[in-house]
């Protein structure tokens, strides 16, 4: 009698799983349809300038899925995407680096500034903080300026290219 117990409690999980496989699909169906839509105002945005590709959170992945079709083409993995990943990296870098300053000015706002309500001493440090906050804000934001304007130029001189004809073929543009 133990055999038939076993054999009902299997088929219940393998009848569960395939429905929410066939929703999970189905989901991904959707999103993949739904980001082969482009449309004539997406297209002409994007391909008018790289800045106002990048600029658009849509348009970096639809730009970023034409690298990986590039890549399934010639075989070559990460080949063109290693770039737009770098870039994008580099962007998030810059966005946590500045909300990392935008907390020190509120430290230095609230512990070191003279008269600030919770004061502490430092020995005549805060003005030089206070100062370098000013003029020079953290060091390091720039850190990959130089590195991500060359991926910058390479992408707009070469696959941007590209992908602004494609967009242009698929609009009739």
């Amino acid at each position: 009698m133990s055999s038939p117990t076993k054999h009902a409690a299997q088929p219940a999980p393998q009848a569960t799983a395939t429905p929410a496989t066939k929703t999970e699909k189905e989901k991904e169906k959707a999103k993949q349809e739904k980001k082969k839509v482009l449309t004539k105002p997406q297209g002409e945005k994007w391909s008018s300038s790289i800045n106002a590709l990048l600029a658009d959170p849509e348009g970096v992945e639809a730009f970023r899925d034409f690298l990986v079709e590039l890549e399934n083409e010639s075989g070559e993995a990460g080949e063109y995407t290693r770039y737009i990943d770098f870039y994008l990296e580099c962007e998030e870098y810059k966005a946590r680096f500045k909300k990392l300053e935008d907390k020190a000015k509120e430290i230095f706002e609230d512990y070191l500034a003279v008269g600030a309500d919770k004061e502490v001493g430092t020995g005549g440090k805060s003005v030089e903080i206070g100062d370098k906050l000013e003029d020079e804000g953290l060091e390091g934001v720039n850190l990959f300026d130089e590195p991500q304007k060359k991926v910058k130029k390479k992408l707009a001189d070469g696959v941007y290219i590209n992908f602004c004809l494609d967009i242009k073929k698929k609009l009739k543009l």
